[in-house]
């Protein structure tokens, strides 16, 4: 039975220790970061100029 009982105390201990280090981070904003650097763009786009076939063609007839 003390197997048991330092087996329970040892756990209980684990899981205090996750939820004091899950709400740290949560406070300081750490599992945001992922969410802001989903919606960055990858590159930069490259702007068109007014003149770059913004229209369509038309044959002139």
């Amino acid at each position: 039975m003390d197997v048991l009982k330092i087996t329970v105390f040892i756990s209980l201990i684990l899981a205090i220790a996750g939820l004091v280090l899950f709400v740290s981070r949560v406070k300081q904003g750490d599992l945001e970061h992922g969410d802001r650097l989903s919606l960055l763009p990858l590159e930069e786009d490259e702007h068109l100029d007014n003149d770059d076939n913004c229209e369509p063609e038309t044959n002139g007839s």
